[in-house]
């Protein structure tokens, strides 16, 4: 089995850069245990900066495509999140400077339009070939219906990316502030977050496969295992079809958590386990992502104990996520 390796550069606050490697699929490398092994470590400088950074997606080279609130960057005063990209640099051991998306794929404000169109693009799920991208928009967004936000889908075709199409009903609908697209396992089942009638209560995680056609099919709650009357979203899945998501349930470490539950069937799963104290906090932990490889795990949190000034992304060895409290 070929082994892979990427090295992060990571910086915290006051600190020296320090270099640190994550050796993916390698089962020897399992059995070693350090503070490398067992740290969660800040995603560092250029990804996190001094303004919100969320939600985080890998192709399978390691291109990365996040969203942050930084203003240096933004396609216009104020925005408040744009999709950037940034491509991993074996050399360095860490990220290149990650570049914004710019329009089409990102929208500036358009709140003379509707007040409710703030420039708010987020929530990216990038598929493993690196060629597609879906992710959450308020670019048409309305007051009246009152809708936040849609899915919008995007891609890549010859090194060009397209104008973000609207993933119509009945993804998107005109009442359901859909948001966090994730794309499971088997490459076809698109899951989604959104607030429509009938669920558990807050948001709940939807799927939906297409027919022969191409269409959209009706999404499925994904049931209780999963879905509660708290807020769940943003669905991530492994090679052995554990899925990860972000929820606000009871018997979490307070603020919002990260839970997993194993796949049984189509559209059933297991109980929902938390993923213990190395990933969640008192703080908000939320939006996990899994780089390319097997041992690494990858999330977004306002913890206070190892930030570069703002809400980061942090990353530790997947291992650390099989404690409950």
């Amino acid at each position: 089995m070929k082994i892979r390796s990427i090295r992060f550069k990571l910086k915290t606050m006051g600190a020296s850069a320090f270099l640190v490697s994550i050796v993916l699929l390698n089962p020897a490398y399992a059995a070693e245990s350090s503070w490398v092994d067992l740290a969660v470590h800040n995603f560092g400088a250029p990804i996190n900066t001094m303004w919100a950074e969320g939600e985080l997606s890998f192709a399978a080279d390691g291109t990365m495509v996040f969203c942050s609130a930084r203003q240096d960057m933004a396609v216009a005063p104020g925005d408040p999140k744009d999709l950037y990209i940034a491509t991993f640099n074996e050399t360095t051991g860490s990220w290149n400077t990650p570049v914004n998306m710019g329009i089409p794929i990102n929208a500036a404000p358009a709140t003379d339009v509707d007040p409710l169109r703030l420039g708010d693009d987020r929530e990216p799920w990038f598929t493993a070939d690196g060629n597609t991208i879906y992710f959450k928009s308020d670019r048409l967004a309305t007051t009246s219906p009152r809708n936040n936000s849609d899915l919008f889908v995007t891609h890549k075709v010859n090194g060009t990316w397209t104008v973000p199409e609207l993933i119509g009903y009945p993804i998107s609908t005109d009442a359901g502030d859909e948001h966090c697209p994730a794309i499971l396992n088997d490459g076809e089942t698109l899951c989604f977050a959104s607030r429509r009638a009938g669920g558990y209560g807050g948001s709940d995680i939807y799927c939906s496969n297409q027919d022969a056609n191409g269409n959209w099919m009706e999404p499925i709650n994904q049931g209780p295992n999963i879905n509660t009357a708290a807020e769940e979203f943003h669905f991530t899945q492994d090679a052995d079809g554990m899925v990860y998501f972000t929820s606000g349930r009871p018997g979490g470490y307070g603020g919002m958590d990260i839970w997993g539950a194993m796949q049984l069937a189509a559209n059933s799963w297991g109980p929902a386990r938390n993923l213990g104290p190395q990933v969640n906090t008192a703080a908000a932990d939320m939006c996990p992502s899994l780089p390319p490889g097997a041992d690494a795990f990858t999330w977004f949190s306002s913890r206070s104990d190892n930030s570069l000034g703002s809400i980061d992304i942090f990353w530790t060895k997947k291992v650390n996520t099989t404690s409950s409290p």
